[in-house]
């Protein structure tokens, strides 16, 4: 099944049945110096360095908004452009997940951010909870 949003995803992960916790990490895009930026219809290409800003988990429920979570995190003042998403999953008919389970995930997508790994495994979306494809490319190239 193809996400073609970050509402898409809500809506596929509270269906699941089971309790979740959203993992999310803010980052920061920065474009590199000497590369181009080119917009080609509906994507953007270019090369830049992402920074986490900050992780935060939130319970999955229907009342979560994108446009909430956007909110206050722009509240914090520190420039942020993509949403980093993951989430953890309980037990169907047991407790959702809590924030001491959610740490090591977030520190572990944070780490994946800073050393430079696949970003694969985890939902990418930008500010207004349209999907990111992102690409790791080699430094000496």
């Amino acid at each position: 099944m193809e996400i073609g949003s970050f509402d898409d995803l809500k809506r596929v992960a509270l269906e699941e049945g089971a309790p979740q916790r959203l993992m999310v990490l803010l980052l920061h895009a920065e474009p590199d110096e000497a590369g181009d930026i080119a917009a080609n219809g509906d994507s953007v290409q270019g090369r830049g360095t992402l920074s986490p800003v900050m992780a935060t988990d939130l319970e999955l429920t229907d009342e979560l908004r994108l446009d909430v979570m956007v909110e206050e995190a722009d509240s914090l003042g520190k420039p942020w452009d993509l949403l980093l998403v993951s989430m953890l999953c309980g037990t169907p008919g047991g407790p959702v997940p809590t924030s001491e389970e959610a740490d090591p995930y977030l520190q572990e997508m944070a780490a994946a951010v800073v050393q430079g790994q696949d970003l694969s495994r985890f939902a990418v979306f930008d500010r207004a909870g349209s999907p990111v494809q992102l690409q790791v490319s080699d430094t000496g190239s």
